[in-house]
């Protein structure tokens, strides 16, 4: 993928009611930074991988609705990155929700990945860095920007929910979708009187929603237990490759004992083990998408990302995408 860095760009926030942007409307050499400039202003400073085989492409509308602003999103593969670099040139604090329509996006944070399908949402936080991997040729969505002060009246332990999906089979995934629709729709014949009535009903079931997760009853964390779990995070991404990863190795290397980090994670959505063997999994499955990994094999891809066992790696990949690790490699080469 092409990497280019985006600073604040041509499209104001101050867009007025209804607005829609895309990359067909400029000359195809300048769509990738028309595109990048796009996003960096509709939302926060980004950082963007476009496809590596084809013309990036991409359209937003946008309107604002009360006291939340609402995005319609559609473009071909990509990865958007929040990083501490983007973070230091400012832009405002905010909270992202992302409902998928179509296609699948795998968002990370806070040492959390969620793998979001159609019809599901998910929280980030743009105070800290995150990430989105777009997978496949076409991606759909609706990206609506909440102010945080607000929504904290509602959801006061944001930073234990975000990278969490919450499903389309869940009420209020379903009841948002469901409603996001309508108002799209129609949002033309929307009063302005009752602009703000609809945005605050949006935002309540938002906040459903995520006090429905696991996360969203965890207890408070001390300074301290935030500062271990940030290096228990960081040790895992940094040594995930490593075939001997496991909870006693963290321990020993970490200096913690296998108790206490148990009980670090009993108040997080998934244990320690289950959420390194999540990581390696989805890191498995961005390199069997990538056309530059395509030499390696599937064994080889999985015993490179520390599963030793390829019968038992294709069984895991299957029951976490419902697909097999092949099946899930053809069908990404022939979407680029």
């Amino acid at each position: 993928m092409e990497t280019f860095a985006i600073s604040p760009g041509v499209v104001s926030r101050s867009l007025g009611t209804a607005r829609s942007l895309s990359t067909t409307t400029v000359p195809q050499a300048q769509r990738t930074a028309y595109w990048l400039d796009m996003i960096c202003a509709m939302y926060v400073h980004l950082d963007c991988e476009g496809p590596i085989e084809q013309e990036l492409f991409g359209d937003i509308s946008f309107n604002r609705l009360g006291s939340l602003d609402l995005t319609h999103l559609r473009s071909n593969a990509q990865r958007i990155r929040r990083t501490d670099a983007t973070i230091r040139q400012g832009g405002e604090d905010c909270l992202l929700i992302q409902i998928q329509r179509e296609g699948t996006c795998l968002v990370r944070q806070d040492g959390r990945q969620a793998a979001v399908s159609p019809g599901d949402f998910v929280l980030y936080d743009s105070s800290r860095p995150y990430e989105l991997n777009f997978d496949g040729q076409h991606h759909d969505v609706f990206v609506m920007r909440l102010a945080r002060a607000q929504f904290k009246v509602h959801v006061s332990n944001i930073e234990e929910l975000t990278a969490t999906t919450v499903s389309s089979q869940d009420a209020a995934g379903h009841l948002l979708l469901s409603m996001v629709e309508t108002l799209r729709r129609d949002i033309a014949k929307l009063q302005p009187s009752s602009a703000l009535g609809v945005s605050e009903a949006i935002t309540s079931i938002i906040a459903a929603g995520l006090r429905g997760l696991p996360g969203a009853n965890a207890r408070r964390l001390s300074s301290l237990q935030t500062y271990h779990l940030a290096r228990v995070r960081a040790y895992v991404q940094d040594h995930l490759r490593d075939a001997d990863l496991s909870v006693q190795a963290i321990a020993v290397a970490l200096q913690i004992s296998p108790d206490h980090l148990s009980r670090m994670f009993k108040h997080q959505p998934i244990p320690l083990s289950r959420w390194i063997w999540k990581m390696r999994l989805d890191a498995c499955r961005r390199e069997l998408a990538d056309p530059r990994q395509r030499a390696y094999s599937v064994s080889d891809i999985a015993f490179s990302w520390g599963f030793n066992n390829a019968a038992h790696f294709s069984r895991s990949f299957r029951d976490e995408y419902q697909m097999s690790p092949r099946e899930w490699r053809e069908e990404s080469y022939r979407g680029r």
